[in-house]
């Protein structure tokens, strides 16, 4: 199980995905040759759209996108980032008050094993 927290504000999402399906995903989404960095953009704006969703306005398009976003993201910092930038495992990503940016930490630094 993969996993990507993301917080703005007083409001935070866990979105998981099983193994099976973030290969699955991932795979396909890299045969493609996406640019990394656009990948990543995207992927980062498509949470911030989807977290102020109410789920019932969700449709199923916004679903993939979100699936596909949390999959590049988590594979990003755990494959594609430099070696000082990356992460072992899950992600937590909370954005910036004013809306400027992203901090990125791993998830073993911020959230409790639930036992």
């Amino acid at each position: 199980m993969i996993t990507v927290y993301y917080k703005s504000g007083s409001a935070q999402w866990k979105y998981e995905l099983a193994d099976e399906e973030y290969e699955y995903v991932i795979s396909n989404v890299m045969e493609d040759d996406p640019d990394p960095q656009e990948m990543f953009d995207d992927s980062l704006e498509i949470l911030r759209d989807v977290s102020a969703m109410a789920e019932d306005e969700m449709e199923e398009d916004d679903q993939i996108d979100q699936t596909i976003a949390v999959a590049f993201l988590w594979h990003w910092f755990n494959k594609l980032a430099k070696p000082e930038d990356r992460i072992e495992g899950d992600v937590v990503l909370i954005e910036d008050e004013d809306g400027s940016g992203v901090t990125i930490l791993p998830a073993s630094d911020v959230i409790e094993e639930e036992g």
